[in-house]
């Protein structure tokens, strides 16, 4: 007799009876919503008062090319929190991941193949929104030079968390939740590419309107494409695995640039 095959504690069937259940609310969710905005705010303030301390006659504006470093700080407080939410459900949190070892391969080489795709979605999205914000397609400077040893922790080792972290709160965790409180999929993308585009006018926050305007918009296609890509595959290392080389080029390219 061939047994059921488990579960995934994270597709859509699970999650649904977990919320018949009343084991998942809408309380998780809706404090998972900002969270990452939230502790993007902080952990730049932290590095802010760092440099205030060393006498910086502009330390928030100082900080604001830390992101790739200070980005781990955020990291950790959303990892915390949805070890915690995921607790509370009852499952573990790497199990929003989906990771299938059989896949791996062809999800490393999907990964791959995602790049030139979001990457459509990326360019096409930062040029449409310089042309509304600023009126032209000349696109502002994102990010200052950090010196070589941060820069180098922002190739090597912050975009792999980055991907990770950002995938498991918005499409992971967020998404799929959404989904099955709201009983709306459209809702649900709505909602989640949203918020997910709008965490980008606060890393760094630079208190300039059109700039976080222009993040904002910039972000909208690809957030988009990337909650769409998932609820079709249920799985995040393709998607991590895009994100995180996507994200380690951002800050490769200005250094080699500089070299």
């Amino acid at each position: 007799m061939v047994g059921t095959p488990p579960i995934d504690p994270n597709s859509r069937e699970a999650i649904v009876r977990r919320r018949d259940a009343g084991t998942l609310t809408w309380r998780a969710p809706a404090l998972m919503l900002f969270a990452r905005t939230a502790f993007a705010v902080v952990a730049q303030a932290v590095v802010a008062v760092i440099f205030a301390l060393r006498g910086a006659p502009t330390p928030w504006r100082d900080a604001e090319p830390w992101l790739p470093v200070y980005g781990t700080l955020i990291d950790a407080g959303c990892l915390a929190l949805l070890w915690w939410f995921t607790r509370r459900e009852g499952i573990g949190l790497f199990e929003l991941v989906g990771f299938e070892r059989a896949r791996i391969l062809r999800d490393v080489l999907l990964g791959l193949v995602l790049i030139p795709v979001s990457l459509v979605f990326i360019f096409g999205g930062t040029y449409a929104a310089a042309w509304i914000v600023y009126g032209t397609l000349k696109l502002p400077l994102l990010f200052g030079d950090l010196p070589f040893p941060a820069a180098l922790y922002g190739v090597l080792v912050w975009p792999f968390i980055w991907g990770l972290t950002e995938q498991m709160t918005y499409n992971g965790y967020l998404l799929p939740r959404f989904q099955a409180l709201a009983r709306s999929t459209s809702l649900a993308v709505a909602v989640v590419a949203f918020v997910w585009s709008l965490q980008h006018s606060f890393m760094p926050l630079t208190l300039d309107t059109e700039f976080m305007t222009f993040r904002l918009l910039a972000a909208v296609p690809n957030t988009l494409f990337q909650t769409l890509v998932y609820l079709r595959l249920r799985r995040l290392v393709p998607l991590v695995v895009a994100h995180a080389l996507m994200d380690g080029a951002t800050v490769l390219f200005p250094l080699l640039a500089r070299s």
